[in-house]
């Protein structure tokens, strides 16, 4: 008898598991940095959280505000700031990954109209699974003393060389 009942029970847990392995990642704490006006690029930031037990990556972004949307990476070598394109940024099983200023972060290319502080954009997000979801992000002034050991809006020392 018991092992019918298990027999019985094992599509269920096999259909919870892959439905568990399947949970797209959530996001919290969504902002874009404000930029000045005619900026030719601006940034995005959040938190990702994975609750399934499969590791995934963010692939891409889009949104209808910017022309381009890149995943990058600041990366600090000889005192200087560069930010690195990526192909992905991973958000581990279990785990969570935060996009902030000084590390992974969406570059958000050519906008498309003026954001300013207190507006919300939409930005679509993909992950290597096929799942995607669309988070609002609010743009924010940055924090007086600097939130970010480089800013988004002074190019002049990054290398966004691809």
């Amino acid at each position: 008898m018991q092992t019918l009942v298990r027999l019985a029970l094992l599509p269920l847990a096999l259909f919870m598991s892959a439905a568990l392995a399947g949970t797209p990642v959530t996001t919290s704490d969504a902002w874009v940095r404000e930029a000045p006006p005619g900026a030719p690029m601006m940034a995005g930031y959040l938190v990702l959280t994975n609750d399934s037990n499969a590791d995934r990556a963010l692939v891409a972004a889009e949104s209808t505000d910017f022309g381009a949307i890149e995943l990058h990476r600041s990366v600090f070598e000889d005192g200087m700031a560069r930010m690195v394109p990526q192909e992905s940024i991973p958000v581990p099983a279990g785990g969570r990954t935060e996009l902030k200023p000084g590390d992974y972060h969406l570059m958000l290319m050519k906008p498309r109209r003026a954001l300013r502080a207190g507006e919300v954009t939409e930005i679509s997000l993909r992950f290597d699974d096929g799942s995607t979801l669309t988070v609002r992000a609010e743009v924010r002034r940055a924090a007086m003393g600097g939130e970010m050991p480089h800013s988004h809006g002074d190019h002049e020392h990054m290398d966004h060389a691809h």
